[in-house]
């Protein structure tokens, strides 16, 4: 695991950064973090966003520790969403539009 947030690839740190922008409050990371949780448990591992998320949210002052397991479910979600859609948009258009999901999660393919 790398020391500091910048020391990983600037493509890494631009995701992750997107990641942070989306998840942009407490309620939001721990809604995101609750549903990949419940329904993502098998898409969820340590990966090379996860921990650069882990060290960008403690820069940040966000958490006081790196919480690798936590940001794991946050990148789990982010990458997941991207590929499922319900009417046409996807999981993640429709978290960004509403900071939630409008429909149940498993109602998106």
């Amino acid at each position: 695991m790398n020391n500091q947030f910048t020391n990983y690839p600037l493509q890494i740190q631009n995701e992750v950064q997107q990641m942070n922008h989306i998840f942009n409050t407490p309620e939001k990371r721990a809604y995101v973090a609750d549903k990949a949780r419940l329904n993502l448990s098998d898409k969820t591992k340590s990966d090379v966003y996860s921990e650069a998320y882990a060290h960008l949210i403690n820069s940040l002052g966000l958490t006081s520790r790196i919480q690798d397991e936590y940001t794991q479910k946050l990148v789990a979600f982010y990458f997941h969403s991207q590929q499922v859609y319900f009417n046409g948009k996807s999981m993640l258009e429709d978290f960004v539009d509403k900071g939630k999901l409008p429909h149940l999660f498993t109602s998106y393919r």
